[in-house]
């Protein structure tokens, strides 16, 4: 098997998540909206995926990381109806009778495809933020027919409001959450600093509505046996531990770069210090213009600051004329470009309110270039 997928991972390649899976289970059997929140590439797809396959409730799952309108939005909603139908229905030709009836009165267009239930709201209707009201009262409507729960898993849930003008379309999915005895809501999302903005404004509609959950990166307790056990499995041993602190190091514990570089390594012959570095720096090699290519989405400043954050560890004062000499840049820059950078989750402050490159990917290409 796979003990380092890529892509969602289920168990048995899930690693640990204990404590988070126990509170989202416990909110799916409460019917307590959540929010999970982490930094892309996480796990929290993963994390709640287990969940619900621990629940055995039906769900349907709203993908919003591409959307780029209101539009795009009720789309990917009538996308995972249908999904969800087909799934409760198991077919989709039954499903079709079913959402026939259901959406009944709607201007929609159903028809089977080869990806199951194809449904789409004609042009011209209501606005979307009413049209999506009205798709959620009718998944409660589904859930009352067959008197059963169902989850509505919003995943990048942040470019809501990233694409709409204004607090429509997060209003009535509140309304839904707070009345729906049946429905149950997961939330998810990357962006820090516009999740705060919509889940602890007072003044959102999604003020004090979930309870929050946030992941962090795997620990070294839950990951050094995990590893051991899938080298024992591979190779019919264990591995050096200065083996296992090497990938800790390179990758610090990201789950995807972890992920990245031992699906690699377990496909060699042999795992050993050497080879760790070896293809680390192998992938950091191919990855090199893709960093490129997203460092120059940023100004000038906010790339020479996360370049010398890259290649100084731990910087407790950035705004201190001793780093503003390592970094060239002023003190009324440095405070201009972190604020930015923290924005968008390319820097965090750790447990000691130092200041780190959040990607290790973009951390070890930038700490081996000349900016």
């Amino acid at each position: 098997m796979d003990y380092f997928p890529l892509a969602v991972t289920q168990a048995p390649a899930f690693c640990n998540r204990k404590i988070e899976l126990k509170r989202l289970a416990s909110n799916i059997q409460q019917s307590r909206p959540t929010l999970i929140v982490s930094p892309r590439r996480y796990g929290k797809t993963s994390l709640v995926m287990n969940g619900i396959a621990k629940s055995k409730i039906h769900y349907a799952k709203f993908d919003l990381l591409s959307v780029t309108d209101e539009e795009d939005i009720k789309n990917v909603i009538l996308h995972g109806t249908g999904k969800l139908l087909v799934d409760i229905e198991k077919g989709a030709k039954k499903a079709l009778h079913v959402a026939t009836e259901l959406f009944a009165g709607l201007n929609i267009k159903m028809a089977v495809d080869k990806f199951g239930l194809s449904i789409e709201i004609g042009k011209g209707g209501s606005k979307p933020a009413y049209e999506i009201l009205n798709i959620l009262e009718r998944i409660e409507n589904i859930s009352k027919k067959y008197d059963k729960k169902i989850i509505l898993f919003f995943d990048e849930f942040q470019r809501v409001t990233q694409v709409t003008e204004d607090s429509a379309i997060e209003s009535v999915i509140r309304q839904i959450a707070q009345m729906s005895k049946n429905l149950m809501f997961i939330f998810t999302g990357s962006n820090r600093h516009l999740l705060h903005k919509l889940f602890d404004d007072r003044d959102q509609p999604f003020y004090k509505l979930c309870d929050r959950i946030t992941i962090d990166r795997i620990g070294i307790e839950e990951y050094f046996p995990y590893i051991q056990h899938a080298a024992q499995l591979r190779w019919g041993r264990h591995l050096e531990e200065m083996t296992i602190n090497a990938i800790f190091d390179v990758t610090k514990r990201h789950p995807y770069y972890l992920n990245v570089l031992c699906s690699r390594l377990w496909d060699d012959d042999s795992c050993n210090l050497a080879d760790v570095n070896k293809l680390w720096n192998r992938y950091l090699l191919e990855e090199k213009s893709q960093v490129g290519a997203e460092l120059d989405l940023l100004s000038n400043n906010q790339r020479k600051l996360l370049g010398a954050l890259a290649r100084n560890e731990g910087i407790s004062e950035p705004r201190g004329r001793e780093f503003q000499a390592l970094s060239r840049m002023s003190g009324a820059s440095i405070s201009q470009a972190i604020s930015a950078l923290e924005k968008r989750d390319y820097i965090y402050r750790d447990t000691d309110e130092c200041y780190r490159v959040l990607d290790p990917l973009i951390k070890a290409v930038l700490a081996n270039i000349n900016l």
